[in-house]
């Protein structure tokens, strides 16, 4: 017998990647969702982010009122940008890599090891402050700069480099 306020069990997927970032998320856990969500908004993995696209009503309304917690930033900004993935996905909207630059923990160089990104060129950002990787995305070919930053905690600011065509038809970065 179910009892009339209780909730329907999570779905399970087949994906047991997804499953499992599911239940978290679903969990109504704060430390469980944050560290679900963490990964999300990072997760490359086609065949999870098809199964969980789906859900992301559902994810969104069971964490609704949820205090994540956070010292200097918010721990909803992991919940924010997971949903803000799973939409994207979802809708088909673009590579993933102009998702970049709404989420401050996209490590250059973990993107590089995992072959998101391509190393085109290491220097220092233009303010003299931190180091300024210049990358290529490795599915669309789109260049970046992620500028090291930090305040209390590492974080990474993105830009699209420039492409400016010359009267000459060759292409310039910027």
């Amino acid at each position: 017998m179910r009892w009339p306020w209780s909730t329907s069990p999570p779905p399970r997927l087949d994906d047991p990647q997804a499953d499992v970032l599911l239940q978290d998320l679903l969990s109504r856990d704060a430390s469980r969702i944050h560290a679900a969500s963490s990964q999300l908004a990072r997760l490359f993995s086609a065949t999870s982010l098809d199964a969980l696209a789906p859900h992301a009503e559902r994810i969104e309304h069971a964490c609704n009122g949820m205090q994540l917690g956070g010292a200097l930033v918010s721990n909803d900004v992991h919940l924010k940008a997971a949903l803000r993935r799973l939409r994207y996905w979802r809708e088909r909207s673009g590579c993933l890599c102009a998702l970049y630059p709404d989420y401050l923990f996209f490590n250059p160089r973990r993107l590089i090891e995992q072959g998101h990104v391509q190393l085109l060129e290491l220097g220092v950002a233009e303010d003299g402050w931190g180091d300024r990787h210049r990358v290529a995305c490795t599915s669309c070919g789109l260049r970046w700069d992620a500028t090291d930053r930090e305040y209390h905690y590492p974080w990474w600011e993105w830009t699209v480099v420039a492409i400016i065509e010359t009267t000459h038809g060759e292409a310039l970065l910027r």
